[in-house]
């Protein structure tokens, strides 16, 4: 089964009554020692700790952030989001999605960080911010530059190649429809992104490159007789 973990650390701000209207939103399973949810295939375990009762986490929490925080004068950390990272590509982005709604809910006025091995520890508003640069890691999308834009192309053109190979070369979906059809779902939502930044006039000279992403998304929807990504556009 694949999944991605997440662990947040909060003060008592965030009482029952927020803490699960969030997770009924995701149709949460409580789990008794964790929750789990799922969507196309793919799971997410989150796990809540109360910082003032768990010392000895609140100071390896400090640890970690020191550095990235040393300019901060809120030096109490009150919220930190910790997201494991997964090889399941659809768990990255689900458990992000889950993380901002967490978000949305806290006391800005306090300090609030995340912190995912692949992409680095992000604070306050950068969490609503947050992005996909590929399918493994995310930024704040109002640092985009060419080298971001970059990225993102290089991994919807290595997305959708590896798409047209597992029908050409493997015959199929290997059994799953619903993962893939998630994923790529996602991917095109990061196309529509770039999109955006080229109309905008922040990245001008990427035209031939959008131009062959959307050649291979086009092989890719040739090629799907079962027409499982019609949805997706």
């Amino acid at each position: 089964m694949s999944r991605s973990n997440i662990v947040i650390y909060t003060e008592e701000e965030l009482s029952i009554e927020k803490w699960r209207g969030v997770l009924s939103k995701f149709n949460a399973v409580d789990q008794q020692s964790n929750w789990g949810m799922e969507r196309a295939g793919s799971w997410i375990w989150v796990n809540h700790y109360v910082l003032e009762h768990n010392e000895e986490i609140r100071d390896i929490w400090l640890d970690i952030s020191r550095d990235a925080l040393a300019d901060s004068k809120k030096r109490e950390m009150q919220t930190a989001i910790f997201v494991q990272p997964s090889r399941d590509r659809n768990a990255v982005f689900f458990a992000l999605s889950f993380c901002k709604e967490i978000y949305a809910i806290l006391d800005k006025r306090k300090e609030v960080c995340m912190f995912h091995a692949e992409s680095g520890l992000f604070c306050n508003d950068q969490i609503e911010n947050l992005t996909f640069l590929n399918t493994s890691q995310f930024y704040d999308k109002r640092q985009t530059n060419s080298e971001t834009i970059h990225c993102m192309l290089q991994c919807l053109t290595e997305e959708f190649k590896a798409g047209i190979e597992c029908i050409v070369e493997d015959g199929g979906w290997d059994g799953e429809e619903v993962q893939y059809a998630d994923l790529f779902q996602n991917l095109l939502t990061m196309r529509a992104e770039l999109e955006k930044e080229q109309n905008a006039g922040i990245v001008p000279t990427i035209n031939e490159e959008l131009k062959n992403v959307d050649k291979l998304i086009l092989e890719l929807m040739r090629l799907d007789q079962a027409k499982l990504l019609g949805d997706c556009t």
